[in-house]
């Protein structure tokens, strides 16, 4: 298992995306052979899902990774969500204003989660058209384009 990969399962777990859990690690104790630690870890943790975060964290605070390959796992996996039709706009948004939340320094992307959930709110107050929020939610969930919101309040 990859670091990468530990992060993402526990940055959706933090965010209440639970479901998908049980079979993301029984894929790896299907492919692994012999089982890693972490993985022989958190089949010790059982349903436990705190003691799961937690093993994820200690397991992903051991070595350096790759957060910029996380965050664009997490910007497809909102993506495919929504072009699914699994998450509604407004699902998405909440999934991102949860990721702000719990990402230590999103950066820029962090930011973009951060802008795009909150200035959501500019749209129910008449600020900016539904129009213009949705041109930049989807070119960001589409292609990781950051928002340039100048743009958007000069229309």
């Amino acid at each position: 298992m990859t670091r990468e990969d530990a992060y993402f399962e526990r940055l959706l777990l933090l965010a209440g995306f639970w479901n998908g859990y049980d079979e993301w690690l029984d894929g790896y104790l299907k492919r692994e052979e012999p089982l890693s630690d972490i993985v022989l870890e958190l089949v010790d943790c059982g349903g436990d899902m705190k003691e799961v975060e937690y093993r994820l964290n200690l397991y992903c605070l051991e070595k350096p990774f790759d957060e910029e390959s996380v965050h664009e796992r997490l910007r497809l996996f909102l993506w495919d969500g929504y072009k699914s039709g699994k998450m509604s706009k407004d699902e998405v948004l909440a999934a991102m204003g949860k990721f702000s939340r719990i990402l230590p320094d999103g950066g820029a992307f962090g930011r973009d989660f951060e802008i795009l959930y909150y200035d959501y709110d500019l749209v129910e107050g008449g600020v900016i058209s539904e129009e213009q929020f949705d041109g930049e939610f989807l070119a960001f969930l589409e292609s990781g384009k950051s928002v340039d919101w100048e743009k958007v309040y000069r229309k």
